[in-house]
């Protein structure tokens, strides 16, 4: 076990590192899980974090980052790439059909740690199983990618979908914004305000309200959104799929490139990002 208990503090303290890692996983043909497998992702990524140092899975699981009330973990992750796949909509299953199989993760993680972090992942061999499912994988290869460079204006493809919701009056569920809304880029920037917000230990306080958008912002839609329904833990969660266009504080675009943009990021994998050249 890797002991990173002095580093903990390290990770919760500063903001200016980011890592997005491509995982090569090799594995036997016609591997069968279910259709809404991102929970079981998320779990190993949890587990493996365990593996390193107990009380930093804990911290990451239980507490993330806090701002108002709201816990923010802030990682993200793709869906699984394998070279040959089937999905069955029928019997709600996705098999793995032709190894290998690629998927990032994408962490805000401090530099200090990143390379422990890699090794955490490297050669490592996993189970990714729920109820009669039971699938196994091997690490093959693992890279650190490249970080782009971020201005104030950048395109975007999302990979997964984000994930915008809102509480509304007169309804008994959580309303989940399309980027079509007017208030859709309103809603984004107050979700990585608040992320933001949840790094900066001076910041204290409760959320009351809409957080102040004090910058020049703008979001261009470059696509028609493509709605998609995820189950994460027995619960359905809206999220869109698009390219689009924003304009905001470039730390924060570099914050939900690397944490995920909107909501579900750790759970379910959501608002994964990649970038979109003019």
């Amino acid at each position: 076990m890797i002991d990173l208990g002095p580093l903990i503090s390290l990770i919760y303290q500063n903001n200016e590192s980011n890592m997005r890692l491509q995982l090569t996983l090799n594995h036997s043909p016609n591997q069968v899980l279910p259709i809404n497998y991102q929970y079981l992702i998320s779990s190993w990524v949890y587990r493996t974090l365990g593996n390193a140092d107990a009380a930093f899975a804990k911290q990451l699981h239980n507490h993330g980052y806090d701002f108002g009330g709201k816990k923010y973990k802030l990682f993200t992750f793709s869906t699984l790439r394998p070279k040959w796949f089937d999905v069955d909509t029928r019997n709600a299953t996705f098999t793995l059909a032709k190894s290998p199989t690629t998927v990032e993760l994408s962490f805000h993680v401090d530099a200090a740690v990143q390379h422990f972090v890699m090794g955490l992942f490297k050669d490592q061999k996993f189970e990714l199983s729920s109820g009669r499912f039971r699938a196994n994988f091997e690490v093959g290869g693992i890279e650190m990618l490249s970080p782009p460079t971020f201005e104030n204006t950048m395109r975007f493809r999302t990979q997964t979908p984000i994930c915008i919701s809102r509480n509304m009056a007169n309804r008994e569920h959580a309303h989940y914004a399309s980027p079509e809304e007017d208030s859709y880029v309103e809603l984004l920037l107050q979700n990585l305000l608040r992320k933001q917000n949840a790094l900066s230990p001076q910041i204290v306080g409760e959320e009351r309200g809409p957080l102040d958008l004090d910058f020049p912002y703008a979001f261009n839609l470059l696509s028609k959104p493509k709605s998609k329904l995820l189950t994460i833990k027995g619960i359905s969660i809206r999220g869109y799929l698009f390219d689009f266009e924003l304009t905001g504080r470039k730390e924060l675009l570099e914050l939900g490139y690397f944490s995920g943009f909107g909501e579900k990021n750790s759970s379910g994998g959501m608002g994964l990002v990649k970038i979109l050249k003019y």
